[in-house]
């Protein structure tokens, strides 16, 4: 396990770095006594104190030290403040929200040969050879980290979408690791071939969890004329693997975790795939029963379908199905009555109902949708929406922020880059995550994941509470300024 500083550890190594002794910065901070200082240097003070403490200093010093020094001592205070599990759960948070700036590692994987030669291969290039063979299956035991994660998607993704590969992915979710082993995956959970498997840790022997804790990539093959290679890639440390192959039959791991079963299949698609008009129909009710009555906070880049009038929807999905061709017979007449029923009831209750209700957007896709009048998950068979229906989308922002006590709207800070997940928690009944760009195509490749995990669900809200919602976002003022300019950006159809 990392070793990690405590706040005073870590304050007593930037002192020497700075060549500053414990009764300078007693007298920086304003101490009467030297005392007060060695308090903190032996690690006996509270959170509370360490933190004024280190507000003073920085007001004495600011500018004087590195950055790198000021972010040291903040961590080492996060740490200790919230506890290991709620920081390595922020972190992981934090990873998401800027998930569009993380730099993937290459990832490489050594082969050694029976006279101890190591020949090294991009991991990236590996995976592609295995998905354009005809079959491949990849079992995935640990590994939980976004970066290895957008490799697989970049990798794997138009073979699994053509039914050539499939990914299973068992996952430990003690409550240590839930948040970050979940979040770790947030590019695969809507991928349809991607099935994550959460390991049930109160009926696992510790025998078995120590597999499920392997870091390791388990690949089967299958040749063009059917014969079967495994391959075992062990992860050593972040980037390296190690590889493992067997000419014939699994690998000794993938035959254990076949044979004794301890997972539990808790990332629960609403719909992965179907077939026929009244799928949608069933999908919106779906979305209506976990939405009912319940507390809610959500982050996506731009407005969520359920704060659209449903006239306003209904217009641009009957014109939608026209300009694309198909004629509004008495089958997609009916299908509409259908979904403006179930429609009328989400928006009501999104705007109306008596619990908390707090909605994150990007400030950058706003002006998007204010520009071209298409959302990040715009129903792909509806026409763009018209200026007069963007600024109708706005002013329901609005006038519910205003007169409804229990809807709230935030902008993200402009140096928070807009996000490439929703991320939803419904309280009490689990936390959606999807890809925020989607087009609604259920009989393709659109899926999402509901979350019941009740670590993960506490871990989500907490998050959005005492970070997100404290450090991410505009002022209500600030918000509310910025919704009435975009009411007026001069924008065209």
């Amino acid at each position: 396990m990392h070793k990690y500083e405590t706040f005073s550890e870590c304050l007593k190594r930037c002192l020497q770095e700075a060549e500053l002794s414990a009764s300078e910065a007693a007298r920086l901070v304003g101490f009467r006594s030297r005392n007060s200082i060695f308090r903190i240097l032996s690690g006996d003070t509270g959170s509370d104190v360490n933190l004024r403490f280190l507000q003073q200093l920085y007001e004495a010093l600011g500018s004087k030290w590195p950055e790198e020094r000021w972010y040291a001592l903040q961590e080492a205070l996060s740490r200790e403040t919230l506890g290991l599990e709620r920081y390595h759960a922020n972190q992981a948070f934090r990873r998401v929200l800027h998930d569009g700036e993380t730099v993937i590692p290459d990832y490489v994987v050594q082969e050694i040969d029976s006279a101890g030669q190591v020949t090294e291969h991009a991991l990236e290039k590996v995976l592609r050879e295995i998905a354009a063979l005809p079959r491949a299956e990849i079992i995935i035991t640990g590994c939980c980290d976004s970066g290895l994660a957008r490799v697989l998607e970049d990798t794997c993704g138009a073979a699994g979408a053509q039914g050539r590969l499939a990914v299973r992915h068992y996952i430990d979710v003690t409550e240590e690791n839930a948040t970050t082993n979940i979040l770790g995956i947030l590019p695969l959970v809507s991928k349809p071939w991607y099935n994550a498997r959460l390991v049930d840790p109160e009926a696992c022997p510790a025998e078995m969890m120590a597999i499920y804790r392997l870091h390791a990539i388990h690949v089967q093959v299958w040749d063009e004329q059917g014969k079967q290679t495994s391959v075992m890639f062990i992860r050593f440390d972040n980037i390296h693997f190690a590889s493992y192959v067997r000419a014939e039959g699994n690998c000794p791991p993938v035959i254990v975790l076949d044979k004794w079963r301890f997972d539990l299949e808790l990332l629960k698609p609403i719909i992965r795939s179907g077939e026929g008009s009244e799928v949608f129909v069933d999908y919106t009710r779906q979305y209506a029963q976990l939405e009912d009555n319940c507390a809610i906070y959500s982050i996506k880049p731009d407005p969520h379908f359920n704060c659209i009038p449903t006239e306003l929807l209904e217009h641009a999905v009957v014109e939608g199905f026209e300009q694309s061709g198909l004629a509004a017979g008495p089958e997609l007449l009916e299908l509409i009555g259908k979904l403006k029923q179930v429609h009328d009831q989400r928006f009501a209750n999104m705007i109306n109902k008596r619990r908390p209700t707090h909605l994150v957007y990007s400030l950058s896709l706003m002006e998007r949708f204010m520009r071209t009048g298409v959302l990040s998950d715009q129903f792909f068979l509806q026409r763009a929406y018209t200026v007069e229906e963007r600024r109708r989308v706005i002013r329901v922002l609005l006038d519910a922020m205003r007169e409804k006590p229990y809807f709230n709207v935030h902008l993200l800070k402009p140096e928070v880059p807009p996000v490439r997940y929703e991320i939803s928690f419904y309280e009490g009944k689990g936390v959606l995550l999807m890809d925020a760009y989607t087009g609604y195509e259920l009989n393709s490749d659109h899926s999402e994941a509901l979350i019941t995990l009740p670590a993960f669900m506490e871990s989500v809200k907490c998050f959005f509470i005492d970070e997100l919602l404290a450090h991410y976002v505009l002022s209500r003022a600030d918000t509310i300024r910025e919704l009435e300019r975009l009411l007026v950006m001069n924008v065209q159809e």
